[in-house]
């Protein structure tokens, strides 16, 4: 069976589509399948690329982002070039060219949608984009969403339930990962003080704003470091520096991806912050698990953020949006130890039943199967 995967973008370029598309890419493809990815180019030209895996890439030439839209004029041509290739196409939705592209390819084979979240910010594109959308989902023979509360909660997906079936995200293993010198190291260069550790884009709805406030209610033998690059990173430090808290509050930018584990390793706590409903799932909490670290997030309604952060069984989940809570969760956690190891410990059980990417890999196998 021959799959397309229509994503964004693919790594290096990161993101969380990006990475859900390559742990099932690279899953396929080590399961005897073929999958190959077209995904938009971040510059002018085409570029196709063959990965260690045995799949093509293809980059299709982009004229420059739109309201976060990648404008690709050949992408539509690219969709029925491969397309016809192809026994199954999985779209990696929301993303208006990947449709705009599929609704004037109108590829014969089968189209699996996979639903990562709504356009939650951008209300005044939608209208345009809403009736695009709309007929993608009625084309799809069957669509993933990601977690039952975000299948239950997702307006767009109701008329489509009989199609909807709840595939987790899951990620690759990577304790064996973490560098126990780069984990000495980091617990050194913060004075051998319990770390509370967050990740993500710095980006209106990860609340990372207030994260920073909870840090001043927090004793001063612990530290905060959070990592990731966006449009907010300078305005979330200067909210540390207005608040006095630069020595307790570590902004360190982009963490390169050998050595994202041994961050996780080296924290006592992982935090998610995030304080609306774009926050669909969070990867990153999946990541703490794999070390067996216990996660503090917050109750999103409609989100798969709590649904994935089990509240008493691999951490605690918080009001989203206010500070105080939030520092409280982390102090009593930070405070004992046996709850975190219990937290920490049923974190990396949840995540070996329920979100290992072969796991995530296989159920999208029986899905293709069942289709064909």
């Amino acid at each position: 069976m021959r799959i397309l995967q229509l994503s964004k973008f693919y790594p290096p370029v990161l993101g969380g589509i990006e990475s859900v598309a390559w742990e099932l890419v690279e899953g396929l493809n080590s399961n005897g399948m073929r999958a190959d990815v077209l995904c938009s180019n971040q510059s002018w030209p085409t570029v196709r690329e063959h990965f260690p895996g045995g799949y093509d890439v293809v980059r299709a030439g982009s004229m420059g982002m739109l309201l976060s839209t990648s404008m690709s004029a050949v992408m539509p041509s690219l969709v029925a070039e491969m397309g016809r290739r192809a026994d199954v196409l999985h779209v990696h939705m929301p993303d208006p060219m990947a449709a705009l592209a599929v609704w004037l390819a109108r590829p014969k084979c089968r189209v699996v949608v996979h639903w990562h979240s709504d356009v939650i910010r951008q209300r005044r594109a939608l209208v345009v984009y809403e009736p695009l959308q709309r007929w993608l989902l009625h084309r799809a023979d069957a669509v993933i969403a990601t977690s039952p509360p975000y299948m239950d909660a997702s307006e767009p997906l109701q008329p489509w339930r009989n199609k909807v079936c709840v595939i987790p995200i899951g990620i690759s293993d990577s304790r064996a990962a973490a560098s126990s010198d780069l984990v000495q190291m980091l617990r050194r260069k913060y004075g051998e003080r319990r770390m509370v550790f967050a990740l993500g884009r710095m980006t209106y709805y990860k609340g990372f704003d207030i994260l920073v406030e909870a840090a001043s209610q927090l004793p001063e033998d612990c530290v905060v470091v959070i990592g990731g690059v966006g449009e907010m990173l300078e305005a979330y430090k200067s909210i540390a520096r207005q608040l006095g808290l630069t020595a307790k509050v570590h902004f360190v930018g982009h963490i390169p991806d050998n050595e994202l584990p041994s961050y996780f390793a080296a924290c006592d706590i992982f935090c998610f912050s995030s304080t609306v409903r774009a926050e669909a799932y969070g990867v990153a909490m999946l990541e703490a698990m794999v070390m067996g670290k216990p996660v503090v997030a917050t109750d999103i309604a409609g989100s798969g953020v709590p649904w994935v952060n089990r509240h008493g069984v691999t951490g605690l989940n918080v009001s989203a949006g206010e500070s105080r809570p939030l520092a409280a969760a982390l102090r009593s956690l930070l405070d004992d130890v046996e709850m975190r190891a219990a937290l920490g410990a049923g974190g990396r059980k949840r995540y070996e039943q329920e979100f290992d990417s072969k796991r995530m890999t296989a159920k999208t196998i029986e899905l293709y199967g069942q289709l064909a």
